[in-house]
């Protein structure tokens, strides 16, 4: 009997909201949503470059330079709090968590 050993996953939401729907094909009005199956244990880190890895525009604005550090275009939030709060980077991502990634606006 041949046996496949299944990895268990967990769906996650990514929701872009405002300008920052332009980097992975929205037009800046709208909010674009994604539900992403990552194995579990996955943390915020790897799923932001899962989803990075698809567009091309994200991968630029979301890391700096390629160093797998973020970059200061995008605010990302998890279950409604600002990344630094309750999670970070590496924080480890649970089922039906929600990952918002707006646009950072300045003012003066």
């Amino acid at each position: 009997m041949n046996e496949t050993k299944s990895v268990k996953g967990i769906c996650v939401r990514l929701e872009f909201i405002s300008w920052a729907s332009t980097f992975v094909g929205g037009d800046g009005n709208e909010r674009k949503i994604f539900d992403e199956e990552v194995p579990e244990g996955a943390t915020l880190r790897d799923v932001l470059k899962k989803m990075s890895s698809r567009y091309r525009s994200l991968d630029e604005a979301l890391w700096h330079n390629g160093t797998g550090e973020l970059a200061e275009h995008l605010e990302i939030a998890v279950n409604d709090a600002l990344l630094g709060i309750h999670h970070k980077l590496d924080s480890e991502m649970k089922e039906g968590d929600l990952v918002l990634l707006m646009g950072q606006y300045m003012g003066g």
